[in-house]
């Protein structure tokens, strides 16, 4: 039986109409204007927020300290908690100011910015916010939730996330409710470096720092603003659906929790999400997708096999869906991408597919994004992976506002 939709090669230039993006794009629910730069950051990293590290700091501390007192040595700089007293909302403040300016001023370690010894070296601010120990000390008994009511490890119900979960559902509620995004977005992974023993731990050689715990990213293209994300718990916590490619189940699953499917928004991601079948998904969904995909998914045999000369390319549609193989250079294999009916099948400069020239300029959103955090994180390693996980969304908060 003949294939209702079959295939068929396409020559450039090809002129097709394409629905129209409507939404409203930018900044909302913003502060006046001229209003100062904090105020922007406490519309993401709110006072209820802060209010929560304070309590479960204080709850923490207070349990620690009572499970432990007969095993706390005399010269412990635990028993300065209760001669200094119990963190407050506003000593709360000092200490994240504390942590984003670690970022921006790096030392090898702590107890570095509070040396007095070298004056070339100093950095006074430090001490006057806090003393060295207290700062430990606050480091030390930081929470964001109760332990007591975190399932254990062996219990069914078992969540690798949990002790930093509500910082990211935060993170993710925040970020929709003050923007909307333009219409080309990215998807891809971003990695939290660690090395450090967590069954969060992942494995990505083709990232900097290999190791670490794996996110999964959407952000607005052009500006990296990180719109929602995940953190993968890896297979045996976050399954994938039998008979789905991981890579659509999260493509499918960060559009339907930030809202944005049935808007006609347009999705740029690489080989790993890319495939036919998300591709017509999407379009079911009302949302385009542009993205290079690998050579054992599923295609037509042409685009598979054919033998291209530099600067060369070939075109095939089905319906809604063009593909494209393209050659840049001699020695180089060929390119092959995907694309719905927001590209059509043409050239522009150096005869190149405009899909692959508009997928070069938009797929970088979350790269663009992991840039600017770089920029205030210190690297500094924890043997608390979560600590590490919350700091780092602190400094993706920075960015945002």
């Amino acid at each position: 039986m003949a294939d209702p939709n079959p295939w068929f090669r396409v020559y450039p230039p090809e002129i097709r109409d394409h629905t129209e993006f409507d939404q409203n794009v930018g900044p909302k629910r913003m502060p006046p204007r001229n209003s100062r730069p904090i105020a922007y950051f406490m519309l993401i990293f709110t006072m209820d927020l802060m209010k929560k590290f304070v309590l479960e700091t204080n709850r923490y501390a207070r349990n620690f300290i009572t499970r432990n007192q007969h095993n706390i040595s005399n010269k412990s700089r635990v028993h300065d908690w209760h001669k200094k007293g119990k963190l407050t909302l506003i000593e709360f403040k000092a200490f994240v100011a504390v942590i984003l300016n670690m970022g921006l001023i790096k030392k090898a370690t702590i107890s570095e910015y509070w040396n007095r010894k070298h004056s070339s070296q100093s950095t006074p601010w430090f001490r006057k916010v806090f003393t060295r120990n207290r700062f430990q000390l606050l480091l030390k008994f930081l929470h964001l939730v109760d332990n007591r009511k975190i399932a254990p490890r062996n219990s069914p119900s078992y969540d690798p996330t949990a002790k930093f979960k509500p910082i990211v559902d935060h993170f993710n509620l925040k970020a929709k409710k003050h923007y909307s995004p333009s219409q080309n977005l990215s998807i891809d992974e971003s990695l939290i470096g660690t090395k450090s023993r967590t069954v969060l731990r992942q494995y990505i050689p083709t990232k900097h720092a290999k190791f670490g715990v794996k996110l999964w990213m959407l952000t607005e293209a052009v500006t990296g603003y990180c719109f929602h994300f995940n953190v993968y718990k890896g297979k045996r916590y976050d399954p994938t659906p039998a008979g789905e490619l991981q890579g659509s189940y999260v493509v499918i699953s960060l559009l339907r929790a930030a809202c944005l499917l049935n808007k006609w928004y347009h999705v740029f991601c690489d080989s790993f999400f890319t495939s036919l079948s998300l591709a017509k998904r999407l379009l079911n969904l009302h949302t385009y997708t542009t993205g290079t995909v690998r050579s054992n998914r599923p295609l037509p045999n042409l685009i598979k096999s054919v033998k291209l000369r530099a600067s060369q390319s070939m075109f095939m549609r089905q319906q809604e869906i063009l593909v494209c193989a393209f050659k840049e250079k001699e020695k180089r294999k060929n390119v092959k991408m995907l694309s719905t009916t927001r590209y059509n099948a043409e050239l522009v400069v150096n005869r190149k597919p405009k899909m692959i020239t508009e997928y070069n300029k938009f797929m970088g959103g979350v790269d663009l994004n992991d840039m600017l955090t770089s920029f205030y994180e210190d690297g500094r390693k924890s043997t608390k992976v979560w600590k590490k996980i919350v700091f780092t969304i602190i400094h993706r908060m920075v960015i945002h506002a």
